[in-house]
């Protein structure tokens, strides 16, 4: 399998990441036959709802702790106390104490709504065409012409939540949205390697979006992707519904997910270091609250 760089913006370097079930993904999606099983078999719904129901299971508990100590999890975050989870789900979707995750409130200023490993692209002839990986078009993301036409030439933001990530997402701004609409029913995983193999994973897999009608950053299209393993995408408003920024919009329960967010032109100036590393195919991680960019006023 190939190495997955990222960006650190705490300590300014690129380092490695730790991949999840290393040997499950380097099967499956790193040579021929996995390839062929996975398309098969490995995206479809029933095993993402098996994987999701194992991690309900009241035996999935012994694996909450090997799994801190591998990845490292900050437990000091952690609003519930470890022996409260019954089970690996309730650990996967735990909160956090308030002062984990600040939310930047200039409202000029363009949050990230997860924790994530973020690439930005900008939008050409209506497709996001990215440095390593799989291009789509807006339309084939979210099934609705009228809509996307209004965003080519504008930003598309990639979050890529892996499964050691805090799995809950806010909303970037204050604003509106009409009710959340879904599509697609594959689900194949959200590691590069998936999109390197050109797995059709943002036109196929199944997600969830609204666009958010946002005070300071114009009509912004949502969408949440659900990916291998994710047993299900828990909206907290799936009606029409008003919201606040930094209020928690859902989350993900067991399975890397993605988020992706598209804005209109001249809308959004992304951080300069967010822009490098994506020109090189590089993700940048990012924390929830955390400013990624500002709005464009010129």
């Amino acid at each position: 399998m190939s190495k997955i760089q990222l960006y650190n913006r705490k300590s300014k370097t690129v380092e490695e990441e730790i991949v999840f079930e290393k040997q499950f993904i380097d099967f499956f999606y790193g040579n021929k036959f996995g390839l062929f099983l996975t398309d098969l078999i490995l995206k479809k719904a029933f095993v993402s709802k098996i994987l999701g129901m194992r991690e309900n299971l009241s035996s999935s508990k012994k694996r909450i702790k090997p799994f801190i100590e591998k990845y490292k999890i900050n437990t000091d975050e952690i609003l519930e106390p470890l022996e409260s989870f019954k089970t690996f789900n309730e650990f996967f979707t735990r909160k956090l104490i308030p002062s984990a995750r600040e939310v930047d409130m200039n409202k000029n200023i363009l949050i990230s709504p997860a924790d994530a490993r973020l690439l930005a692209y900008k939008i050409e002839k209506n497709t996001v065409i990215p440095v390593k990986g799989l291009r789509f078009t807006l339309n084939e993301l979210i099934g609705d012409e009228s809509v996307s036409k209004n965003y080519n030439k504008g930003t598309c933001l990639v979050f890529r939540l892996a499964p050691v990530d805090y799995h809950r997402f806010i909303y970037i701004d204050n604003g509106t949205h009409e009710e959340i609409k879904q599509l697609g029913k594959d689900f194949h995983s959200v590691n590069p390697l998936a999109l390197k193999n050109k797995f059709p994973v943002f036109q196929k897999n199944y997600r969830e979006y609204c666009v958010l009608k946002t005070a300071n950053f114009g009509d912004v299209i949502h969408v949440d992707v659900g990916a291998l393993g994710v047993g299900k995408i828990i909206q907290n408003n799936r009606e029409k519904s008003s919201f606040l920024k930094g209020e928690e919009k859902g989350y993900f329960e067991f399975g890397a997910s993605t988020i992706i967010l598209i804005f209109k032109p001249s809308m959004v100036r992304m951080d300069k270091d967010i822009i490098d590393f994506s020109k090189k195919g590089i993700e940048t991680i990012v924390k929830c609250g955390s400013s990624i960019g500002e709005k464009k006023t010129v």
